[in-house]
């Protein structure tokens, strides 16, 4: 088979993907509704809470494992990937992810009436603006930089592999600050 044979391909098969996916996004969404009916509200925002924990961090780790492991077999264009993709979910996943997650957990602390003075919860929204700064203030302007790197001096330049692996060393201790939140928000330490 061809490139040209397989390009020609694609699209009809994208096309006939998409059915399939949204007739089971509409069962997941049904059955959820029907569980979540059944719950408390409490119970409610904590599966929301936690499936979109597990689409935000859960990505970001996704993301760093193969990063690592694109870095150790110094595939230059692998990486190049990796920061895009990287770039895209942080934007469009990541940070809409992390606005329900930091939602649902303020909605759990209302409705179960426990207060804000917890440690775990002080630890876990202390996180939550670090995470929420770092994507602010230094992956979102390092990614557009990126960017204009990749533009200029092509995916194998010196300078753009630099830049990569400062974004991506800097996204893995980001993911270390989320992955700990975790710890905290299931051990409920000092409590």
């Amino acid at each position: 088979m061809s490139v040209e044979e397989t390009t020609a391909e694609a699209p009809a098969d994208r096309r006939a993907s998409l059915l399939p996916t949204a007739l089971i996004g509409l069962a997941f969404l049904a059955i959820a509704i029907v569980f979540a009916a059944s719950s408390s509200w409490y119970d409610t925002f904590l599966a929301v809470h936690i499936l979109f924990v597990v689409l935000w961090i859960g990505g970001g780790v996704f993301l760093t494992i193969f990063a690592i492991l694109a870095e150790r077999a110094r595939d230059g264009a692998q990486l190049v990937s990796i920061a895009k993709m990287a770039a895209f979910a942080g934007e469009r996943i990541f940070a809409p992810a992390a606005i329900v997650v930091l939602a649902m957990g303020i909605a759990m602390v209302l409705n179960a009436d426990l207060g804000f003075g917890h440690f775990w919860l002080i630890f876990g929204l202390l996180g939550f603006a670090s995470s929420f700064v770092v994507g602010v203030a230094v992956l979102g302007p390092r990614s557009k930089k990126l960017d204009a790197l990749l533009t200029q001096n092509g995916p194998d330049d010196a300078e753009t592999q630099a830049a990569i692996s400062k974004l991506l060393l800097i996204a893995r201790a980001d993911i270390a600050v989320l992955l700990l939140v975790i710890v905290d928000m299931v051990t409920k330490p000092f409590s």
